[in-house]
């Protein structure tokens, strides 16, 4: 069996079992535990500048690096206003991700029969999406690491397939700095 057509059978059983299990518990599943921190992250690393730069947000700040550097000058130095200000907003992040997430799951699992089959296609749709995204990241890093023998290994086995064009044209790039 060519590796296309297990590609084509994992993404069809992922619809399956997306129909299965519905919207709202595909939903939680991906936004629960590591991939729910993972995505906490990312939104507060994506828009925490862009909240720092609030005048209201960033007046505070200020405010708080200068009672910080006035109570102890080292405290100014490590600008422990700006740790504490991601600490807070992943917090906040935190909260918002699970009540929005509630939120969404009640109204798509309403026991309803239009909402049923909404939360039953959207269920499909949300797992495929999902998990192609993921295959995504992971072909991301494969990319940072594909100096590597089991990259290497793995890049010979997906070359020509369906993968493989995805590896070749993956529109996720982690951007890696090196020191010059």
């Amino acid at each position: 069996m060519s590796l296309d057509t297990i590609t084509i059978i994992v993404a069809v059983a992922l619809g399956i079992l997306g129909l299965c299990v519905g919207f709202g518990k595909t939903l939680r599943f991906f936004t629960k535990g590591i991939f729910g921190i993972i995505i906490s992250v990312f939104v507060c690393f994506t828009f925490g500048g862009m909240i720092k730069g609030i005048p209201a947000v960033a007046e505070l700040i200020s405010s708080l690096n200068e009672k910080l550097g006035n109570a102890w000058g080292f405290l100014q130095t490590i600008h422990l206003e700006t740790v504490l200000f991601y600490v807070i907003l992943f917090f906040v992040v935190q909260l918002v991700r699970v009540l929005l997430v509630h939120f969404v799951c009640a109204i798509f699992e309403a026991d309803v029969l239009p909402m049923r089959l909404i939360n039953k296609l959207l269920g499909m749709v949300l797992m495929v999406a999902a998990v192609f995204l993921l295959t995504l990241l992971v072909l991301a890093v494969f990319r940072m690491i594909e100096d590597t023998s089991f990259v290497q290994g793995i890049l010979e086995k997906i070359d020509g397939t369906f993968l493989g064009k995805l590896y070749e044209s993956n529109p996720v790039k982690f951007v890696v700095e090196t020191a010059k």
